[in-house]
C-alpha cells in the first residue's frame, strides 16, 4: 500500500452480483496523502458534524459509495478536521444487520473491504447498518445504509384513495356565471377497497404512491431497498412529499404523497441504486373555463366592461375553473391587451389571477387572460391517437368566455409620425431617408438613411419598435434613436438562407411586439420569415405569395394567408408547419376575436363573405352571409362594449344580444360598412378545445350602404368609441366620415385638392395623417374635421429629392403614426 499512497493512484475492477467488486480508490482522499493538515482556525471545538448523504442511502450489495463530512464551529465557520467513520448494527432492523465497511477516508463498501488495500468490496449480508462521523469530540447524526440484492424492476401504484374523493373544491362557494356549466367527467372510479383511480386531481386532493422493487426472481425486496428517490418531469405540475412509514427507521422509504400544483400532466419516477421505475402518469386537473370580471377592493363585480378617464387604473379578476368544477388558485395565465398603447397590461400580471391595467392615453381595447401552453395546462393533451395527432403534439389553449372591454377618454397625447418612400424598393443601390415628425410641431427633423431601401414600415401595437421590410434585408427600427448618435436600425438575420438576412414585406406583428411575419414574394421559391425578437430567432417557412398574417392574442399561433389568399397556413411555435387549409374562395384579411378563440377571414368561403376557424384545432366555423354580399377589403375587431346592443347603429337595428362571449367586427367594402356580431360558448365536454362561435340568430351580418357609389379605399379607421368610421379612398380629395349615431356621411377635404396616397391614425383617434399627391404630409383633426397642418420636406443633401439621396424620384408614400 505504501507505493499506492506515494503515487496517489488506484484501479478499478468491477463484477456485479455475488462476485467480488473492486473499487478505484482515490488515495489522495486519505489524510496521509499530501502532507500534514493545516491547523484549524478559530475555535477548535466543533458544534456540528454533517455527514452526506444524510439520513439514509440505498446500496446494492458489493457496491461502493463515497461519504463526505464537514465540521463547523459555533460561529458557523468550517473547521479542518480528520474524521473517523464508525459503523454499527441497526438493532431494530426487520431485515437484519447489513455488512457494511468504511475506509478511513469515507468510502462505504456494501460488504467488506480487503483492508488495508481497500481495492475490493466483497458482498455480505443484506439489511440495515448505521454510519456516523466523529471529529473534534462531536458526532454526526446517523446515516442508515440499506443493503439489498440487485434490483430488476421498480413499479409504482396508488395505495390510498384520492383524498378527498372528487369533486373536491376547497373553500369554494360559487363559480362565476360564465363558468356555471357542466364540466367534463373526471374519469374517476372506485374499487371495492375504496381506492380511487382518477384522470386528474383538483387542488386540494392528494394521492399516495408506493414504489415496489423486485429482484430478478420476482421477489419483493422493497423493505431491503429502503429510501427511494422520487422525481417528476415537469416540476411545476405537482408536489411530492415523502412519507415516513417505519418508526424504527424514521426515514422516508417507498411511499410519497403527491399533490397537484399548477394545471398540467407529468410523469412521476421512483429510483433506487441506479434502477428506475416505469413512469407513472400524473395529472393536475387542467383549466377548462376562464371567467373575467372587474374587481374593486378584492371583491369581484358583475360587469365586464369599463369607461374611464385616462390615468385611471382598473383591476381585473380572472377565475380559472378545472374540469372537475374546482377553482384553480394559481394558473399560469397569459394576460394580453389588444391595444397596449391605450390600455396597458403590466408584466407583473403574468401568471397572476388579478391584473391592474393602466390607461396611459385615450383609446379602447379588450383585455384577456388565456391559459396558453406550454406555461399553462402543461403537457396536455394526453392519450392522443398517434394517427390523429402526429408528434410533436400541440397542447391546446383555453380562452375566457368573455373578454374585458374598456375605453379611456381624455386629452389627446402627442406622438410622432414616421414618413418615408418605398419607390426604389427594388433598387439595392438606392439610399432612402426616413423622417420622424412630431404631431405637436409637424416639423420634420433631419432624415436618417435606411440600411436598405424599404418596402414597408409597421409599428408594433405598443409603439416600442417598428419593423421595416426590404427585399435586401429587413430591420427593426428604434424610433427614439432617429436623429441621435445611437443606431436606429438593427438588421434581422436568417442564418442558413442565401443572403443570411430576412427579406420581404412586413405583414403581421404579434400583440406583444416580439413576433413578426415577413413575406418574400420576390425570391424563388417564395419565403415567409417568422422573426422572434426576444430571443432572437428566425423561422423560414415555404409559403408562396403570402399576403396577410395575424397572430392570436397570446402569440401561440399565426394565421397566414398564402398562395395569393387561396390557402390558410397555420404557424405555431409548438408544431412544424402543417399542410395548408385550401380555402373555397380567396381571402384578403384575417382577424382574431377579442379572446383568441377563433379567427375571422374576409373571404375564404363559397357561401358567405366570411370564413372562420377555431384556434385550437383549426376547425372551420360557418358564418352566414346576412345582408353582406361581398367580402370586405378591410376588417377590424372592435371592443364589444363600444357597440351596445339594443339600439340603432347606422341604419340597422342591433337587437339586445347576450354579452357572454360577444364580439363585434367592422368591415369596409367598396360600397359601405359591414357589422358582424358573434357569440363564443363554452367548449364541448368531450375535449379541451377553445369555444365554438356562432352568429346570433337575431343579428346576422349586416351591410350599411354609404350611398357614395363604388369606392376604392386604401385605409379604414374606427374611432375608439366605435361611433365613427373614417374611409380614405383614391376617388376624391376627402377623407369620408361615417357617423353611426346619425347615419350621416361627411368629408374632411385635403388642401391643394390633394388625393390621398396612404394614411395612418393615432391611437386616441384624434389625428389622421395622410400622404397626399402634392407631396405633403397632411394632419387632419377628427374633432374639427379640418386639414390643420401640412408638413413639407426639403431636398436631401446632394439630391433634388426629399426622400432618396441618389436623385431617384421618390415620393412620400409610407407613413406610420407611433402608438
Amino acid at each position: 500500500m505504501g507505493e499506492a499512497v506515494k503515487g496517489c493512484m488506484g484501479r478499478l475492477l468491477l463484477r456485479r452480483g455475488t462476485a467480488v467488486s473492486a473499487f478505484l480508490l482515490l488515495f489522495c482522499l486519505f489524510p496521509a496523502c499530501g502532507g500534514k493538515k493545516p491547523a484549524p482556525t478559530g475555535s477548535p471545538y466543533a458544534v456540528k458534524i454533517t455527514l452526506n448523504p444524510a439520513t439514509s442511502a440505498s446500496m446494492q450489495a458489493g457496491s461502493v459509495l463515497l461519504l463526505s463530512a464537514s465540521a463547523q464551529n459555533g460561529a458557523g465557520a468550517n473547521l479542518n478536521a480528520t474524521f473517523v467513520y464508525i459503523v454499527a448494527p441497526f438493532v431494530n432492523s426487520a431485515g437484519g444487520t447489513a455488512t457494511v465497511d468504511v475506509t478511513p477516508n469515507g468510502v462505504v463498501c456494501a460488504g467488506t473491504w480487503n483492508a488495508p488495500l481497500y481495492t475490493v468490496c466483497t458482498p455480505g449480508n443484506y439489511g440495515v447498518a448505521q454510519v456516523t462521523a466523529t471529529a473534534l469530540g462531536a458526532t454526526s447524526p446517523v446515516t442508515l445504509i440499506f443493503v439489498h440484492p440487485s434490483i430488476d424492476t421498480i413499479s409504482i401504484s396508488a395505495v390510498q384513495p384520492i383524498t378527498p374523493p372528487p369533486p373536491a373544491c376547497p373553500n369554494q362557494t360559487e363559480l362565476p356565471t360564465a363558468c356555471e356549466v357542466p364540466f367534463k367527467p373526471s374519469g374517476c372510479s372506485v374499487n371495492s377497497s375504496g381506492v380511487y383511480t382518477c384522470g386528474c386531481l383538483s387542488q386540494n386532493q392528494t394521492v399516495t404512491l408506493q414504489a415496489t422493487a423486485l429482484d430478478s426472481n420476482g421477489n419483493d425486496i422493497t423493505p431491503l431497498v429502503g429510501p427511494f428517490t422520487w422525481s417528476a418531469g415537469a416540476t411545476t405540475v405537482n408536489k411530492i412529499t415523502p412519507i415516513i412509514t417505519n418508526n424504527d427507521y424514521n426515514v422516508p422509504t417507498n411511499q410519497v404523497t403527491v399533490a397537484p400544483a399548477t394545471p398540467g400532466q407529468t410523469q412521476v419516477i421512483a429510483a433506487a441504486s441506479g434502477a428506475f421505475s416505469q413512469p407513472y402518469d400524473f395529472e393536475s386537473c387542467p383549466v377548462q373555463c376562464i371567467a373575467l370580471q372587474l374587481s374593486e377592493n378584492g371583491v369581484p363585480l358583475s360587469q365586464t366592461s369599463f369607461s374611464v378617464n385616462k390615468g385611471t387604473s382598473e383591476t381585473i379578476l380572472a377565475t380559472a375553473v378545472d374540469v372537475q368544477g374546482c377553482i384553480v388558485p394559481k394558473p399560469a395565465l397569459t394576460w394580453v391587451s389588444s391595444n397596449p398603447a391605450a390600455i396597458t397590461v403590466p408584466t407583473s400580471c403574468s401568471a397572476n389571477t388579478t391584473c391592474t391595467v393602466s390607461t396611459a392615453q385615450p383609446g379602447s381595447a379588450t383585455v384577456t387572460a388565456n391559459c396558453t401552453p406550454p406555461t399553462c395546462n402543461v403537457g396536455f393533451p394526453l392519450n392522443l391517437s398517434a394517427a390523429a395527432f402526429p408528434p410533436p403534439y400541440a397542447p391546446e389553449p383555453v380562452y375566457p368566455v368573455t373578454s374585458i372591454s374598456g375605453i379611456a377618454t381624455g386629452a389627446t397625447s402627442s406622438t410622432t409620425v414616421l414618413a418615408t418612400s418605398q419607390d426604389c424598393y427594388s433598387n439595392e443601390q438606392c439610399q432612402v431617408g426616413i423622417y420622424n415628425v412630431s404631431t405637436t410641431t409637424n416639423v420634420p427633423g433631419s432624415a436618417t438613411p435606411f440600411p436598405t431601401p424599404p418596402n414597408s414600415v409597421l409599428f408594433d401595437l405598443a409603439g416600442d419598435r417598428a419593423y421595416v421590410g426590404s427585399e435586401f434585408g429587413a430591420a427593426t427600427l428604434n424610433p427614439g434613436n432617429l436623429g441621435t448618435a445611437s443606431p436606429a436600425f438593427a438588421p434581422m438575420l436568417a442564418p442558413g438562407t442565401p443572403l443570411g438576412l430576412v427579406t420581404g414585406k412586413i405583414i403581421g406583428i404579434s400583440t406583444n411586439g416580439n413576433l413578426a411575419v415577413f413575406s418574400d414574394t420576390v425570391s424563388t421559391p417564395n419565403q415567409v420569415y417568422v422573426v422572434n425578437a426576444a430571443p432572437s430567432t428566425t423561422t423560414p417557412l415555404n409559403i408562396n405569395s403570402a399576403i396577410a398574417a395575424t397572430f392570436s392574442p397570446d402569440g401561440m399561433k399565426a394565421y397566414i394567408l398564402g398562395d395569393g389568399g387561396n390557402s390558410l397556413y397555420v404557424y405555431s411555435a409548438l408544431q412544424p408547419l402543417q399542410a395548408p387549409i385550401a380555402l373555397a374562395a380567396p381571402a384578403s384579411s384575417v382577424v382574431f376575436n377579442s379572446t383568441g378563440t377563433y379567427a375571422l377571414l374576409s373571404g375564404g368561403s363559397a357561401t358567405s363573405p366570411f370564413a372562420a376557424y377555431n384556434t385550437c384545432d383549426n376547425a372551420p366555423i360557418t358564418i352566414p352571409a346576412g345582408t353582406v354580399t361581398t367580402p370586405p377589403q378591410f376588417l377590424k375587431m372592435v371592443p364589444w362594449s363600444t357597440i351596445p346592443p339594443g339600439g340603432v347603429y347606422g341604419d340597422i337595428t342591433i337587437p339586445t344580444l347576450s354579452t357572454t362571449g360577444l364580439d363585434f367586427f367592422l368591415g369596409l367594402d367598396s360600397t359601405g360598412v359591414d357589422v358582424i356580431a358573434t357569440n363564443a360558448t363554452q367548449p364541448a365536454l368531450t375535449a379541451l378545445c377553445d369555444q365554438a362561435v356562432a352568429t346570433p340568430a337575431a343579428f346576422p351580418p349586416a351591410h350599411i350602404n354609404l350611398n357614395h357609389g363604388t369606392m376604392h379605399p386604401i385605409a379604414f379607421f374606427v374611432s375608439p368609441d366605435s361611433t365613427r368610421a373614417y374611409i380614405v379612398t383614391t376617388d376624391s380629395n376627402q377623407v369620408l366620415i361615417y357617423d353611426f349615431l346619425t347615419n350621416a356621411v361627411a368629408g374632411m377635404p385635403l388642401i391643394n385638392n390633394a388625393i390621398p396616397v396612404t394614411a395612418s391614425m393615432s391611437v386616441d383617434g384624434s389625428l389622421i395623417y395622410v400622404a397626399g399627391s402634392d407631396g405633403l404630409l397632411h394632419q387632419l383633426n377628427t374633432s374639427t374635421q379640418i386639414d390643420e397642418y401640412q408638413a413639407t420636406f426639403v431636398p436631401l443633401p446632394n439630391s433634388s429629392n426629399s426622400f432618396c439621396y441618389t436623385g431617384t424620384d421618390c415620393a412620400l408614400n409610407v407613413i406610420a403614426v407611433k402608438p
